[in-house]
């Protein structure tokens, strides 16, 4: 009896959790097909945040146009004030 009316409650709960994660995949993809990588890339190239290029392929796969965020990173990264670098 214990057992059923745990999964009674647990059964809600999973259910949510897949819509969440459901939820949460389309938001990453509308992000990454939206993304302007040269944005990107310049804007961490200027607050020197390096290593996200991996993460961004990560997470956007063949969405992520790495060419383009590596140019507009170095771009970013040459505007920083001297005393930055």
């Amino acid at each position: 009896m214990r057992l059923l009316l745990a999964l009674a409650v647990c059964a809600p709960l999973l259910a949510g959790c897949e819509s969440f994660n459901t939820k949460l995949d389309a938001s990453r993809q509308d992000r990454c097909q939206r993304a302007n990588w040269a944005e990107v890339g310049e804007r961490d190239g200027f607050q020197d945040a390096k290593g996200l290029a991996d993460r961004y392929e990560h997470i956007c796969g063949d969405m992520f146009q790495a060419a383009i965020y590596q140019e507009a990173w170095k771009s970013g990264y040459a505007r920083r004030p001297t005393g930055m670098k």
